[in-house]
């Protein structure tokens, strides 16, 4: 459960926020920007919006701000501002709505008993397999979030208000619950009737000679320019602290504070012989051995090469503004060498450092305010990163995208000599099906050889013995299910160019596989109908909502 909580989590959020980035101690304190609501009171009690023309406090905010950062924690193991944006997670948006939920459980005089509070959390906190409270899951857990200035009294606030919100969605969405067995049943032939369907599928790959006179590219480029514009690119410099460069002062640590053969021989004996392998087969005695040295330098080494970056994170304290230069700087004066990266977008990997995308994404999370990042490890090593530049995105000369458009401007002139033929076809079977003719008959007048689809329904993924991508499953079913047997669908693109169904029939459903699945369709419509009564009853509520804060003021919970 908490395999997400690196062991050195700690002392990077301590070195970060002591040494480093002193402003970040605003961090979840309330005090913070006090002047900044948008009504009377001061301080925590200063009114920031209205739920129902009902005023909200900075306080009430800054509490469902933390509510909403501890769910997100306990549900991804980071916190939003650093890994928000992956998840599409609006720390802000999710606030308000926490806000109004606790609004709604007061209102309708929910409370919650510390009994239902208890259970949950030893739900919560309980081991997956046995199901067992595990206070080492707990302590665990509060110690990860303390380096934000969370207590305890935040997460046993964060469990009632799950418990209370929990309760609330129950209530709410009780009439979802009102399904009856004939309207389930009704539902699921919806669903699982099979459709019968033949296509004829117009390809791009059969007008290959389209646009390669390039006749009309420079129009298209220009018509086309923003899908062609050179997206932000940044460098980076950086200091890294690799597990490789402490081995030797590894091997001097361990043999200091015990004997390293030893260890090795006891690790090889209780791990058992058999426990070593490459390649599926059992090493020899001498080679299990060099593998367990080997780890055992390189973990050593990884943890000095932690303490050198928490040592070099230090040196930050001297200066008075953090930049690239104050990086270099540091770095020269501690005899280290620090490296500047070639640049890149925030969708590529930092080129040729053989680092995950973590560097990336943690590039694009630095501003000309914050240009230094805590300290990641990755790939054996310690990273300490700086902002070197910021390369703006612009739009490009044809140069530039040449090669690009010339490839994008052929296809599109293929897909479209595609989707002609496609059309012209059409309007034939349609004169030939009209005059009496059969689709097969049509088709082979026309000498058009349609494609057999296999049987499917709206629940179908993926089509078995079926190799042909330019038909996919949800071309097909928007196609099918909006038609009457014995008929042709228009002309419809596909990725590939473009394609005509024709429907044969529906098959009926298999009443016997019904019948068994019938029991838990209708569970799982009635909680399917719970959850959309709840979202169209909890949008509806956010239009009583009037708040006044800014993710970019003071006056809003600042992110560490």
């Amino acid at each position: 459960m908490f395999a997400h909580i690196r062991k050195h989590q700690q002392w990077l959020f301590i070195v970060i926020i002591a040494v480093v980035i002193v402003s970040f101690v605003v961090f979840f304190t309330p005090s913070v920007g006090t002047g900044g609501g948008g009504g009377g009171g001061t301080g925590s009690s200063a009114t920031i919006g209205t739920i129902n023309d009902q005023p909200v406090t900075q306080q009430e905010y800054y509490d469902a701000y933390k509510d909403v950062a501890l769910q997100f924690f306990s549900q991804t193991g980071s916190w939003p501002d650093q890994m928000g944006a992956q998840y599409g997670f609006d720390q802000d948006q999710m606030t308000t709505r926490q806000l109004l939920l606790l609004r709604k459980v007061k209102e309708m005089g929910i409370v919650t008993s510390d009994k239902t509070v208890a259970d949950w959390k030893v739900n919560f906190y309980a081991d997956q397999e046995t199901g067992t409270f595990q206070q080492e899951y707990y302590d665990r857990f509060l110690e990860a979030i303390k380096p934000r200035g969370l207590t305890e009294a935040d997460l046993d606030r964060y469990a009632e208000n799950v418990v209370g919100i929990g309760q609330l969605t129950s209530l709410v969405s009780l009439s979802g619950e009102m399904v009856t067995p004939s309207e389930a049943e009704r539902v699921y032939k919806e669903r699982n009737q099979q459709a019968t369907t033949m296509a004829l599928l117009f390809s791009r790959t059969n007008h290959m000679s389209a646009g390669q006179d390039l006749v009309g590219m420079e129009e298209y480029f220009t018509n086309n320019m923003a899908v062609y514009r050179v997206e932000e690119k940044r460098k980076i410099r950086y200091v890294k602290f690799a597990a490789t460069n402490y081995l030797a002062e590894a091997e001097t640590q361990l043999n200091a504070s015990t004997n390293l053969q030893a260890m090795i021989d006891e690790i090889y004996t209780t791990r058992g012989t058999n426990s070593f392998t490459e390649n599926g087969e059992v090493l020899a005695e001498d080679k299990a051995k060099e593998q367990i040295r080997n780890e055992e330098l390189e973990t050593k080494g990884l943890e000095i090469a932690e303490e050198a970056t928490r040592k070099f994170m230090s040196g930050f304290a001297k200066f008075e503004a953090y930049s690239s230069g104050a990086l270099e700087q540091l770095a020269t004066e501690m005899e280290l060498q620090s490296q500047l990266t070639t640049e890149f977008s925030r969708n590529q990997l930092a080129p040729g450092l053989g680092v995950p995308f973590s560097f990336t994404q943690t590039a694009y999370q630095l501003t000309e305010e914050e240009p230094i990042a805590s300290p990641l490890e990755a790939s054996e090593a310690f990273f300490v990163m700086a902002l070197e530049e910021i390369i703006p995105d612009h739009p490009p000369t044809l140069d530039e995208v040449r090669t690009r458009v010339i490839g994008d401007f052929r296809r599109e002139q293929q897909l479209i000599k595609a989707r002609e033929q496609a059309n012209t076809i059409h309007e034939s079977l349609k004169a030939a099906m009209d005059g009496g003719k059969s689709f097969t008959d049509a088709c082979k007048e026309l000498g058009q050889t349609p494609i057999k689809i296999p049987n499917f329904s709206l629940t179908t993924r993926t089509l078995e013995n079926f190799q042909d991508r330019r038909a996919t499953v949800s071309w097909l079913q928007n196609l099918a299910f909006a038609m009457n047997p014995g008929t042709l669908s228009d002309v419809s693109d596909t990725s590939d160019g473009a394609g005509v169904l024709y429907l044969q029939d529906y098959a009926d459903v298999d009443e016997a596989k019904m019948n068994e699945e019938l029991p838990d369709f209708l569970e799982e419509l009635r909680q399917s109908r719970k959850g959309e009564t709840f979202s169209a009853w909890i949008n509806q509520q956010m239009d009583s909502v009037r708040m006044n804060t800014d993710s970019s003021d003071e006056g809003s919970p600042a992110s560490n």
